[in-house]
This record gives C-alpha cells, structure tokens and sequence, in this order.
C-alpha cells in the first residue's frame, strides 16, 4: 500500500477524500513545507517513506524520478470540483494495491490510468 505526501498543488478536498477512504495522507502544508523545492519535496518523501502525490510535471522526468524512492503519482490535469470525488477514488484504488518502490511512476489522465515501474 502507498503511503501518500501530498504536494501543495493537489486541492486540499483531495487529500481529506483520500484520507476518508483511508489511505495514509500527510498534506506538505500540514509539515510547514509550504514553497519547498522540489529536491527538499523528495527528500522529505524519502525520510517519511512516501509516494509524492503531485500536478508537478518535473516530478516524471528522470532526473528527479530517480530520487524518489517511493515513486510519484502524477495526476496529468486539473481536475474540476465535480471530479474530485471520482478522482480521490481512483487514487484510493492504485494506492492500495501499488507497493512502494524507486521507479515507480503513475500518470492519472483525464480517462485512464498509466503505471510505470
């Protein structure tokens, strides 16, 4: 199961639907990590041993995906209000049966779901 860090671009109504579907939901805000770079973003997921959770398109370039040891979810657009729910959803479904693992890369689009690892 992940683990999720959920970076300050993810709609806080995000994270509190996740966390009621019960997956393990630490928000960067809720830290005092507002405004980190990304790198300090990665590290931070490293020591809490967490998968970031992000709309950051850096966070799938190799360079930075590398580092991160617990994999990144990307979720590819900007959902609307209505979307969130359905979303939140499909994020609780990958989060329970992905393991954590260096590598490992999940792209949300708007009508499918693309696991990499």
């Amino acid at each position: 199961m992940l683990r999720l860090l959920v970076d300050e671009n993810i709609p806080r109504k995000l994270a509190t639907i996740l966390k009621e579907l019960n997956v393990d939901t630490i928000r960067l805000q809720d830290l005092d990590l507002r405004g980190i770079s990304d790198k300090e973003l990665i590290n931070t997921a490293n020591e809490l041993r967490r998968t970031i959770l992000t709309r950051d398109s850096d966070f799938t370039t190799p360079s930075l995906l590398s580092l991160a040891r617990n994999g990144v979810i990307y979720i590819s657009y900007q959902p609307s209000r209505g979307e969130i729910s359905r979303l939140a959803k499909r994020i609780a479904s990958i989060a329970k049966q992905l393991e954590p693992k260096s590598g490992l890369l999940v792209v949300i689009e708007h009508e499918h779901i693309e696991v990499y690892d």
